[in-house]
């Protein structure tokens, strides 16, 4: 990924890019909590999403697929405490009614309007509350709040998730912002997760179509909380083109670097946001696999690795146990020789082609209590490598799931 320096990390969050608003309010899911989220651009945006591939995706994820398939949108309203999930016919109708309400609040087409959920599955949406809170909150959109948009999607979430940057296309210069949710049920393949992004960039549509999901598979498809997929998974992205540049039309137009340095930033500051507050974690960890035969590898067995429960128990419990990534590794049942593998746990080196080496244990067990741990592993079969981001598993996510 192209360095930072190329883009500048700014305020604003979500609103940030020119001709965007937005604005949160309780319609009522929630006992008091916010729970009806509206971000809206003032003109029709070059629009792209993906979603889930769970089987028992929620209905609102076939809308906002429908209603981007045409590379145009210019609204996004979505629920928190109610995915709208597993609910049928009925469930689907009411989610189509979910646009029909904002773009009749915002006088925009319902078909662009995207519309999402996050929440319970198996619950009907409360449709009278719904409409009363549309109207209320297509009233109070602004610039001035962007936090109360991250908020008002939160379910298990400890905090806000939000960012956005600026860069330059042509010397012009160009925002983006986004915003993310996301604590449990997270194992994305495109959790619970939610992420909405817009940017006054000018940009064709089918570009976006193909730069979101390489994006997204590097940042929110490499990470997991608890390798549980969501039924609800969407990530949105909007630009307006108010920035008025001379448009992207293909990956070789200048500028198409940066924005795609930024895209992936972005993204991958958010993914890391959500593997941090994995629900009841205590750690973050980061995940290095390097000498694969191609980044596919490398982020399936750096996925292995952050779904292998001993190890994350042992992490929760400070233990300074790298055996257990060897045991992770071995069951990934990809090509490597042991003899050419090298292993590196909280930055110490334990294994090297085929040898244990001589290492401090009492120091590791120290290293073992910091809140960011490190793993590496060097398969020794090519030059790939990927990152992935997980935490740790403790009783407490037993018990807060069960309750």
């Amino acid at each position: 990924m192209m360095s930072t320096d190329a883009f500048e990390v700014i305020d604003g969050g979500i609103t940030a890019p020119l001709g965007f608003s937005g604005a949160a309010i309780n319609c009522g899911i929630k006992p008091e909590a916010l729970d009806l989220v509206l971000i809206y651009s003032d003109r029709p945006a070059a629009a792209a999403a993906t979603v889930t591939t769970n089987s028992f995706r929620a209905a609102p994820t076939f809308v906002a697929q429908e209603h981007t398939a045409n590379g145009q949108a210019q609204a996004i309203v979505a629920n928190s405490g109610n995915a709208n999930a597993a609910t049928g016919a009925q469930g689907l109708a009411n989610a189509r009614q979910m646009a029909q309400l904002a773009g009749q609040a915002l006088g925009v087409p319902p078909e662009d309007v995207v519309v999402c959920s996050t929440g319970h599955i198996g619950v009907q949406l409360p449709m009278d509350e719904m409409a009363a809170g549309v109207r209320e909150v297509s009233g109070q959109l602004s610039r001035d709040n962007p936090q109360l948009v991250a908020r008002g999607i939160m379910t298990t979430d400890t905090f806000p998730k939000m960012i956005s940057v600026q860069f330059e296309v042509a010397g012009t210069p160009v925002k983006m912002g986004a915003v993310a949710k996301g604590a449990g049920m997270i194992c994305p393949h495109m959790a619970t997760m939610l992420c909405f992004i817009t940017t006054d960039l000018v940009v064709a549509p089918h570009l976006l179509r193909t730069s979101l999901p390489e994006a997204v598979e590097q940042s929110f498809n490499c990470i997991s909380v608890d390798n549980c997929m969501s039924t609800n998974d969407t990530v949105v992205i909007l630009a307006n083109g108010r920035a008025g540049h001379i448009p992207l039309t293909a990956p070789e137009s200048g500028g198409y670097q940066v924005f795609m340095a930024a895209l992936c930033y972005v993204t991958r500051e958010l993914a890391k946001m959500i593997a941090r507050d994995g629900e009841e974690a205590t750690k973050f960890v980061e995940i290095t696999v390097s000498g694969a035969q191609n980044w596919e590898q490398a982020r399936h067995v750096g996925k292995i690795i952050a779904n292998y429960n001993l190890l994350k128990c042992s992490i929760y419990g400070q233990d300074f146990n790298w055996g257990r990534i060897a045991a992770a590794l071995g069951s990934s049942r990809q090509p490597f020789d042991p003899a050419s593998v090298s292993l590196t746990l909280a930055g110490i080196p334990v294994w090297d082609r085929g040898q244990i080496l001589d290492y401090d244990q009492t120091e590791g067990q120290r290293r073992m209590q910091a809140d960011e741990i490190s793993i590496a592993v060097d398969l020794g079969l090519g030059e790939a490598q990927a990152t992935v981001w997980t935490c740790d598993l403790s009783p407490e996510y037993v018990q807060f799931n069960a309750e």
